[in-house]
């Protein structure tokens, strides 16, 4: 069947792709495609993808087709889908999460209307103003999910650089990240972390010298392996006496310092329900962003009464465990009691066994005000070559803020206070 849009020819194979993939993403999120077929799937990725998507003339839209015609022409009058599409534009891959998602709200809501009239289905029988009443509730029922599906392709692809040879692809797992999206957590935490601006990006990367590093700048000595050129083609006199009195220029050469991972050593007991859990969980993604940048692994463990599962992030993390990392974050839930002494052993033992040479940062996010081994874990922080920045959910330690590196105590649960945190 022929495109509502002009200019959008539903025979072309790069069309014909990108339909296929939205109903295959809408009939795993909703189970069918009974009202939804790839001429409206079309539609629906060129309606987000092109920059002015053009509607026919009503009068050149076959009758087949008009209810398409109904609703994609409400939805670019609406505002709310207006703004949506500030974020779709020229973006093949969140085009396609879009619109599966478009497509399966459309489904949904066709069915929800057939059980509430008891009668057939009612897919080929609206009228003109029940698609424009469809079209306009689901332009405002995703518009959050859109949001929250902006912020993890922002993380998803942050710190890949080019020429790294990595890459994201949104559509790898659409499903999931749809669901994810979906979630009231997931959305809470990443809309908190969506203020966070870029910092990483402004923070200098720890150097030490090396002779035989990039060149940073220049500076004056008298080490020969780094003596620029202009200084050897003075006369002999000169340079020896230059030389003696160590005022040669020479060039500054660096190479980045090697840094352990960051583990980011997280509270989730009873008492860090509602907020303080959500904050927690955007500052260790605000942390792996950081470890990202760095070119640093990542360890997480949440704890309680004991240390939970432990979640490695390697230097150079796939779009699949993202993902899998963010489902992991959407089933913790808070509970139970508060050991710091054991959490942090457990992290320092995990460091441990990585076998690395260079130092580490724990960061231990907790509302606790657990008594603590002080000089136990003084002995196992220094024999694990591991430096403790502790972060105080509104609350105080002083045994912890003496064998910390860094004490930090967050009051507001801002995301001011997570640049803070990140900005190690």
């Amino acid at each position: 069947m022929p495109s509502v849009l002009r200019g959008v020819d539903h025979r072309d194979p790069v069309a014909l792709y990108r339909g296929e993939k939205i109903l295959q993403l809408v009939r795993k999120i909703f189970g069918k495609t009974k009202a939804v077929d790839q001429t409206f799937s079309i539609d629906s990725y060129y309606t987000l993808y092109l920059p002015h998507p053009l509607l026919k003339d009503a009068s050149d839209v076959p009758g087949e087709v008009f209810r398409n015609y109904v609703f994609f022409k409400t939805l670019l009058e609406s505002e709310e889908f207006a703004r949506t599409r500030y974020s779709t534009i020229g973006d093949p891959s969140l085009s396609v999460l879009v619109a599966s998602l478009i497509a399966a709200e459309f489904e949904r809501s066709l069915e929800q209307l057939q059980q509430a009239s008891g009668g057939p289905d009612q897919g080929e029988e609206l009228g003109e103003e029940d698609v424009k009443s469809i079209a306009e509730s689901i332009s405002r029922r995703i518009s959050e999910t859109v949001e929250t599906m902006k912020s993890m392709k922002r993380l998803m692809s942050f710190g890949s650089e080019p020429g790294t040879g990595t890459a994201f692809d949104l559509e790898e797992g659409g499903e999931e990240i749809i669901r994810l999206a979906q979630l009231a957590d997931i959305r809470a935490v990443l809309e908190l972390l969506s203020r966070v601006p870029n910092v990483t990006g402004k923070l200098l990367r720890p150097y030490e010298r090396y002779s035989r590093g990039e060149v940073r700048g220049f500076e004056i000595g008298g080490d020969l392996e780094r003596v620029h050129p202009s200084e050897i083609a003075m006369p002999k006199l000169l340079f020896r006496l230059k030389l003696a009195e160590g005022r040669l220029l020479l060039y500054d050469k660096v190479l980045p310092k090697l840094l352990g991972p960051v583990y980011a050593l997280v509270d989730k007991s009873g008492s860090m329900e509602g907020e303080k859990i959500v904050w927690a969980k955007a500052t260790l993604l605000a942390l792996l962003m950081r470890s990202r940048r760095d070119g640093r692994a990542f360890y997480l463990r949440f704890f309680d009464g004991v240390p939970h599962e432990l979640v490695r992030v390697g230097r150079r993390m796939k779009s699949r465990e993202f993902v899998e990392l963010l489902k992991y974050l959407a089933r913790v839930k808070s509970g139970g009691g508060t050991d710091i002494t054991k959490a942090v052993i457990s992290a320092c033992d995990d460091v441990s066994a990585g076998t690395t040479r260079e130092v580490s940062d724990i960061v231990l996010i907790t509302d606790g005000e657990d008594r603590v081994a002080a000089s136990a874990l003084n002995k196992k922080l220094k024999d694990a070559n591991c430096r403790l920045h502790t972060v105080m959910i509104m609350g105080d330690n002083r045994d912890l803020r003496r064998i910390s590196y860094r004490y930090l105590r967050a009051v507001k649960l801002s995301h001011k206070e997570i640049i803070q945190i990140a900005s190690f």
